[in-house]
């Protein structure tokens, strides 16, 4: 139910899609502009987002409805959320203004009116843009339970990002540590070539790509610090997936052999074509990365192509 509105890199065919699997009974609902999967404890869904009256407000309007969906079941706390917009990078006709940070203004916006706190409430996500000339979407995961935010200690949390990068700031976490039925999971935010609040290394898709995986490495040691002592640890070589967003698709070998050197293990790495948020980024990644625990309810990988 999660497609992805982007193209596989590195030879993989098929549709791309998002998914979050359970032993367990699943129930399905669907109604014009989004549709919803629910689970004991759990909730996956996708919203559209409707431009109709412009990016800003049906951005609001996807997100309170999120919102309204959450609190009407018995998983109010978001866990994690993929969005994707076309034209991500581009000036709105309207208003001048980058289509990113419209988005940005329409989700403040939702927070604010519904009273979410968001430094404890915002959650792992990433913003993308795509190929394709229809909606937007979000696609999320939430849960009876919240989710531990996780901050990265290079860089600024975005949402205290000053001005310069748009009237509101983007609200997520760098990453969010969640506990399920027989797995901890750490998701880990769409991540680039930042330090502070500044891009970095611009137009050296190499130096980028170091930057990042230096950024994912210091979310790893807070997630990890934040570990019960008899617990173990996350671990980007076992029990992960990866996955790589590159603007350019000519940077492909580049990213894999890059990707290859660093990991030594199983973990699943993917690579996909999509706009990342700021027009100076060349490529952000992203990761789930999952320990087992207990005995019970068995979750399968993170992502299932649909």
């Amino acid at each position: 139910m999660g497609e992805l509105p982007l193209q596989w890199l590195a030879g993989t065919s098929g549709d791309v899609a998002e998914g979050f699997s359970l032993d367990q009974g699943v129930e399905t609902t669907t109604r014009v502009g989004y549709c919803l999967a629910t689970s004991p404890g759990f909730s996956f869904g996708v919203i559209e987002l409707d431009e109709q009256t412009g990016l800003a407000d049906g951005t609001e309007r996807a997100y309170r409805r999120l919102f309204d969906l959450l609190e009407a079941s018995d998983t109010p706390h978001l866990w994690r959320v993929w969005q994707y917009l076309p034209a991500i990078n581009a000036d709105d006709p309207e208003t001048g203004v980058e289509r990113y940070r419209l988005f940005n203004q329409g989700r403040a916006a939702a927070f604010s009116a519904t009273g979410r706190d968001v430094a404890t409430s915002a959650p792992a996500a990433c913003a993308l843009g795509c190929d394709e000339a229809g909606a937007g979407r979000l696609i999320f995961l939430a849960a009876n339970i919240p989710a531990t935010p996780i901050e990265n200690p290079r860089q600024v949390s975005a949402y205290h990002y000053p001005p310069t990068y748009g009237a509101k700031s983007p609200i997520f976490a760098r990453a969010a540590v969640a506990r399920g039925p027989v797995h901890d999971w750490l998701f880990i935010s769409g991540t680039a070539s930042i330090t502070g609040h500044a891009t970095r290394h611009v137009g050296d898709i190499h130096a980028q790509l170091d930057e990042t995986l230096a950024n994912l490495e210091a979310v790893q040691r807070e997630a990890n610090a934040e570990r019960p002592a008899d617990t173990a640890e996350f671990d980007f070589d076992a029990n992960a997936l990866i996955r790589v967003y590159l603007r350019h698709p000519q940077d492909l070998e580049s990213a894999r052999k890059r990707l290859e050197n660093w990991l030594n293990g199983s973990s699943q790495i993917q690579f996909l074509r999509a706009d990342i948020c700021r027009a100076d980024l060349l490529v952000e990644i992203e990761a789930t990365l999952r320990q087992p625990r207990g005995s019970g309810v068995v979750e399968r990988a993170p992502w299932i192509p649909l």
